[in-house]
């Protein structure tokens, strides 16, 4: 994890000093392992329920896939929660691949309308995804077609276009491409994402199975490792962007 001084802050408090205390452990924790994942992805799965009036008709209301369970992922009054079933993927990559992987929602800080029921202070949800997205290690970006992905997809062009990625651009790049993934389900479909590759400079793959992604995390993770050993390669670059007011 980036720990170095930046201008992330809730309520006054550095982001990298939140994660460091919230962010979920792997078993055995130490210093070995404090290699922090911010995973992003849909919260709500599909149902046809939201579209047609005789979804009830149906053997189930949601689509296959490679994340969701409908058994588990459901909440009391049979809403698809894709929250949990990124949750359970997060518990996964800790337990399977020994590194703090965590979503948005694993950080206790509330967005600006939570915030307005409590009287604390407040932070909009992409501004919380680009403070994490500086200071982990790696950031996955998840598409799969079970999961409602407008959420995901505007925080991948806030952040893609945040940390200055596009192919060409000339502005220093404030978070290596090697250390953002994005990974899309088989079955999802969409010709903006399908594109980014070619625009942006970041990992990318598809995969056809939970254990599928668990393999080619696991080669992109160890990438990362092997890399950072060889050439140093940084976390955040900071530059006057994101640097603390006094450091400017």
């Amino acid at each position: 994890m980036f720990d170095g001084e930046t201008n992330f802050r809730y309520d006054g408090r550095p982001i990298a000093d939140i994660l460091s205390d919230q962010a979920p452990t792997p078993p055995d924790f130490g210093s070995h392992n404090d290699f922090t994942v911010y995973v992003m992805g849909p919260y709500t799965a599909f149902s046809a329920a939201y579209a047609y009036d005789d979804a009830d008709d149906l053997r189930t209301p949601f689509q296959a896939d490679p994340l969701f369970d409908p058994e588990r992922h459901v909440t009391a009054d049979g809403r698809g929660d894709m929250e949990l079933a990124l949750r359970d993927f997060c518990a996964e990559l800790r337990q399977r691949h020994d590194c703090r992987a965590f979503i948005a929602t694993d950080i206790d800080i509330p967005t600006h309308e939570q915030a307005a029921e409590t009287g604390k202070a407040g932070m909009d949800p992409l501004a919380q995804s680009i403070a994490f997205a500086a200071h982990s290690d790696a950031v996955l970006f998840l598409f799969t077609q079970g999961g409602l992905t407008t959420g995901v997809g505007t925080e991948t062009g806030g952040i893609l276009g945040e940390f200055h990625l596009r192919r060409g651009n000339p502005a220093t790049t404030h978070k290596p491409g090697q250390r953002v993934g994005l990974y899309l389900d088989e079955s999802f479909a969409s010709a903006t994402v399908d594109e980014l590759p070619y625009g942006y400079d970041v990992q990318y793959d598809s995969f056809r199975t939970k254990r599928d992604l668990h393999d080619k995390v696991r080669n992109w993770l160890d990438s990362i490792d092997r890399e950072t050993r060889d050439t140093e390669l940084p976390v955040f670059i900071t530059d006057d962007t994101y640097a603390p007011e006094e450091e400017r």
